[in-house]
């Protein structure tokens, strides 16, 4: 028997591996937490601040600031304070229940990952791929975050195992539960829902025809999506100054990509640009999303040369854990250590990232398996949103648990040799 087929008659082992990661998840970050509660800061501070008021009752409002009268907005995306507004109706708000958003999110990703794995390499790369994402420390420090990254990678995940059954059945609730999930993702981030179709034709099933197949899929897909999306976008429609299909933000991110002076990441929207003092939410947004068209179309060749700097915010290193720490303690948190700890994160994560590289290099012999493709595909996507917007290291923590099972990939000899 060969190592596909025994990987294939042997689903049990996959659960179990990936339960027991899951478990190791949940162990080390609940420890982590123990020592550093979550903090709210930077985002975080005015996603728990919006959440208190929807477990109020007030509807997701006034994201900027604690005085009345507040006004309905969806500068942010509200499915993440949304989540947290729902369990602070039920449990009250407390920081654990962000801690066990991200520990139950982060565990998620890790049985995913080692399902995953197992289904494409074997036992070797699953036991890899859920051992590099239990210890990386950039993600056990971002458990103590009130951030939107470790959520988001939970349910990408989750449609991607959702996507591989699919292609494996081809019945259709896992293509719905995929939508669904997508559509879910984008409300916590907008960015999925270009996921979605990428997905949805990956998954057709290899029995049904391509091109009615493809259709099927994507129909499927995005019509589930948009059960989840659009009642919150007919709500944008009754409450503000126009309709938004999620959140506000897109034209002023659009905005700061396209400035050379931004670098290719964030910056802070100065005091005096003219979109600031437009008035309505939407019409601030198209105000900077018109900007931002009319420059790229000025000057297209300054912009295209911003999309490996971009590229690099996004991939060349890991700091936000450490900062938004050493930033919510003030210095208590990584005062003195803070160069070493950007250093230690950096590092595991070029780890992951060459591991991921090699597993999926195209002078790897033999077929690539589905969970690859989907794996890569995700990854490819979500870089593009950020070449066209901008790079921030965080945006990364939704694909890392993606590039740790591809990196267990690149042990995928070792079950090779047993098998034969």
């Amino acid at each position: 028997m060969n190592g596909d087929s025994a990987r294939a008659d042997d689903p049990r082992a996959a659960w179990r591996i990936a339960a027991y990661w899951a478990l190791a998840t949940v162990l080390v970050r609940l420890v982590w937490l123990a020592i550093q509660p979550p903090i709210p800061e930077w985002d975080g501070a005015i996603y728990h601040r919006t959440a208190e008021r929807i477990a109020r009752g007030m509807g997701f409002v006034d994201t900027w600031n604690n005085l009345p009268p507040y006004k309905p907005t969806a500068f942010y995306p509200v499915g993440y304070p949304a989540l947290l507004g729902a369990l602070y109706w039920v449990f009250g708000s407390t920081k654990w229940v962000a801690g066990a958003v991200n520990v139950v999110s982060s565990a998620i990703a890790t049985a995913s990952v080692a399902r995953m794995s197992f289904r494409a390499w074997g036992r070797a790369p699953a036991h890899i791929a859920g051992l590099l994402f239990t210890c990386s420390p950039g993600g056990v420090l971002y458990c103590s975050a009130y951030m939107t990254e470790l959520v988001s990678a939970a349910v990408l995940c989750l449609a991607l195992l959702c996507a591989a059954r699919y292609a494996d059945t081809g019945r259709a609730r896992w293509a719905i539960v995929m939508g669904l999930l997508l559509g879910y993702g984008g409300l916590v981030r907008p960015p999925a829902l270009l996921v979605a179709p990428v997905l949805a034709i990956l998954a057709r099933p290899p029995a049904s025809p391509r091109i009615v197949g493809t259709i099927r899929a994507l129909v499927l897909v995005g019509v589930a999506s948009c059960v989840v999306v659009l009642p919150w976008t007919a709500r944008n429609c009754r409450k503000l100054d126009g309709c938004a299909l999620v959140s506000l933000n897109g034209g002023s991110n659009l905005w700061i990509g396209a400035d050379p002076a931004a670098m290719g990441t964030y910056r802070d929207l100065r005091i005096g640009e003219a979109c600031l003092r437009v008035r309505g939410e939407v019409a601030k947004d198209r105000c900077f999303g018109r900007l931002a068209i009319e420059r790229i179309k000025e000057h297209p060749a300054q912009w295209l040369a911003l999309a490996p700097l971009k590229v690099g915010h996004l991939l060349a290193y890991e700091s936000t854990p450490v900062s938004y720490l050493r930033y919510a303690t003030r210095q208590q948190r990584f005062g003195t250590t803070a160069n070493a700890m950007f250093a230690l994160i950096t590092a595991y994560h070029w780890v992951i990232l060459a591991l991921a590289i090699i597993a999926t290099a195209p002078l790897r012999k033999g077929p690539r398996p589905l969970e690859v493709t989907l794996a890569v595909a995700s990854i490819v996507a979500l870089v593009v949103v950020h070449i066209v917007f901008f790079g921030v290291d965080r945006y990364h923590f939704v694909f890392t648990p993606l590039l740790c099972m591809l990196a267990g990939g690149a042990f995928r000899h070792v079950d090779a040799r047993r098998a034969t």
